[in-house]
């Protein structure tokens, strides 16, 4: 596999490196298919004011031979001046200015801290596809953002991008963001992006919060739509517009020193639909590390037809020479019974071992849902860290 020649290259990088760098490998397999997956990650400083990482990994059906096929996440090279006034990043990563959508793409980046307090931000570069495709050299994408900075803790940005796919326009989009701290208790942040290729709202949201000693309370809307968040070739956008909007607010109470207590009371609009969108999750820290921990969740989601009420329970307990065994049970209910039962239940039993250097685990998932009346499933995890301190 790929994978494996990335590791003895990276290995062999590292042995003449004079500077840590931090090299990480894990291989997943699973009874599903079956398949597997293998991941390589390394990162760490290359030198003063330069840091480099990379993530590769490679997957299939273990049976599917000549399917197996190696992808590259990330492979960037970073450097900034010892000021910190100017960075650069070049390689593969993926890049966001601002209220602007993701993208993961082939290129380079560029910030700059100007004078009256602005900052510049831009990319260029090829957007990345599933696979290592060629016949790409009419993709591309360039955007920039020029953001202001308000007080200490605040700022106000433009941001505008142009994608195009063969030449021809893809997407283009334009989008606003600001946020601040108003004092120690009180944030507010909002970002508005619109689509100019195929012109509406993409995206608008606005967030508000303030602390009340142990209490923090989050008031929230936002707006989605689909069809501007994706690209213009998305089946999604063939299919069809599903604007979705969503208000509400968020508690987090810290009850006790190793307890927080929290909820989302929301309601979102869909298709036509209005729903509650309600959760109520706690956590219960049993040591100071919080390496073991108890927590549950109870939460009522979905629209129209699809609504369904679920709880949810951890359980994580640290145990000697390493180990770490863990559980977990989920119950869904939906309102409707469409002939793949009234209650679908999802569980997750692991045993997992970590010295710092080496990593195994194994799990064991039983599941029933509208998708399968039984299913069940063997996950092994083995991984392994060079250059860790």
């Amino acid at each position: 596999m790929k994978a494996f020649v990335a590791v003895a290259l990276c290995a062999g990088a590292r042995a003449v490196a004079a500077d840590p760098i931090v090299l990480s490998a894990n291989a997943l397999a699973t009874t599903a298919a079956p398949a597997g997956l293998v991941t390589v990650t390394a990162d760490g400083d290359a030198g003063p004011g330069l840091t480099a990482e990379a993530v590769v990994w490679t997957g299939g059906q273990v049976l599917a031979g000549d399917n197996t096929h190696a992808d590259v996440l990330v492979l960037a090279l970073r450097a900034r001046s010892a000021n910190g006034r100017r960075s650069a990043r070049v390689g593969r990563f993926v890049e966001s200015l601002g209220a602007l959508r993701p993208v993961q793409i082939d290129g380079a980046a560029a910030r700059v801290l100007l004078p009256a307090r602005l900052d510049a931000e831009a990319f260029a570069g090829v957007p990345v596809r599933v696979g290592l495709t060629t016949g790409r050299a009419w993709d591309w994408i360039a955007g920039g953002r020029i953001a202001r900075r308000v007080g200490d803790y605040g700022s106000i940005g433009v941001a505008y991008a142009e994608q195009r796919e063969d030449g021809r326009l893809a997407t283009e989009e334009v989008g606003v963001d600001g946020g601040a701290a108003l004092g120690r208790r009180d944030d507010l942040g909002a970002k508005l992006a619109y689509d100019l290729a195929n012109p509406g709202l993409a995206e608008a949201s606005l967030v508000a919060s303030r602390r009340y000693r142990a209490l923090r309370v989050e008031i929230y809307t936002s707006y989605r739509a689909a069809s501007h968040l994706l690209p213009a070739t998305s089946l999604f956008s063939v299919l069809g517009d599903m604007p979705a909007e969503r208000a509400g607010t968020t508690l987090t109470w810290k009850a006790a020193p190793r307890l927080d207590v929290g909820g989302d009371l929301g309601v979102r609009y869909a298709a036509g639909d209005t729903a509650p969108q309600l959760v109520a999750r706690a956590k219960l820290r049993l040591d100071d590390r919080g390496a073991s921990a108890l927590s549950c969740e109870l939460r009522r989601d979905g629209v129209g037809a699809d609504q369904w009420t679920g709880a949810r329970g951890v359980a994580r307990l640290a145990l000697p020479h390493h180990l770490a065994a863990s559980t977990e049970l989920e119950l869904v209910i939906p309102d409707h019974d469409r002939g793949f039962g009234a209650v679908w239940p999802w569980a997750l039993v692991a045993l997992a071992w970590d010295d710092g250097t080496w990593q195994t685990a194994i799990a064991g998932e039983a599941s029933a849902s509208a998708e399968a009346t039984r299913r069940v499933d063997v996950l092994v995890q083995v991984g392994r860290r060079w250059g860790a301190p």
